[in-house]
């Protein structure tokens, strides 16, 4: 019995297949960070189980600063103006409700950053759409404290990247930044994925999509 117990968890175990943990550092202002969402990502939402071959992280913040002044207040400083800070704070709060699905958070940053807005009443008038059953939670947090704790958390992460972010959107690969790999993932994140895939069959989940890419 021990021993059929231990070959199921073998048979489980070597059944398991790895994932490319990709984090993607962008901005809800970031002309570059809009034409990646709208390109390569919008490209990944419609692959048929994308998710099993890419764990993908998004990260609003980009090239912006925070300070934590003496009377307890944090002030962010966003690279596109004090707009793009609210933009971050509402995708930041989105991707907090919807931290379950990796599918849900794109279809809601895909929804959400179709160009570049100029006034704050385009993101509450497009989050009203993007997300209809959690829009008033996520909209409250993007201006209460929550926002602000998230956002720092957020620039906490990206101020420490090792190297440090240039430029956005700015991509890593479990947990390294290699220029050759942002360049493919920037263009498109499933052919990049697939080619890793297809070479290394027995580490990686095999997906319908990648027989394209062969």
């Amino acid at each position: 019995m021990k021993f059929l117990i231990a070959l199921i968890f073998l048979l489980f175990q070597f059944g398991q297949c790895e994932k490319l943990k990709v984090s993607a550092y962008i901005e809800s202002l970031c002309p570059d960070t809009t034409r990646f969402i709208q390109s390569s990502l919008l490209k990944a939402l419609q692959t048929p189980q994308f998710d099993d071959l890419v764990e993908l992280r998004l990260v609003p913040y980009g090239k912006a600063s925070q300070v934590l002044q003496n009377d307890g207040k944090i002030v962010f400083q966003c690279q596109h103006g004090d707009l793009e800070c609210f933009g971050n704070k509402i995708q930041a709060c989105g991707f907090d409700a919807l931290n379950t699905s990796q599918q849900e958070q794109l279809n809601f940053l895909t929804c959400i950053q179709k160009s570049r807005k100029r006034q704050q009443e385009d993101f509450e008038n497009e989050i009203i759409q993007c997300l209809p059953d959690l829009w008033q939670g996520v909209l409250e947090c993007a201006k209460g404290t929550e926002g602000v704790k998230l956002l720092w958390a957020n620039g906490e992460e990206t101020l420490n990247l090792d190297p440090k972010l240039t430029y956005v959107p700015w991509v890593t690969v479990n947990g390294n930044f290699d220029s050759k790999a942002h360049e493919q993932i920037e263009r498109n994140i499933v052919k990049w994925a697939c080619q890793i895939a297809n070479k290394q069959r027995d580490t990686y989940s095999q997906i319908e999509a990648c027989e394209e890419y062969q």
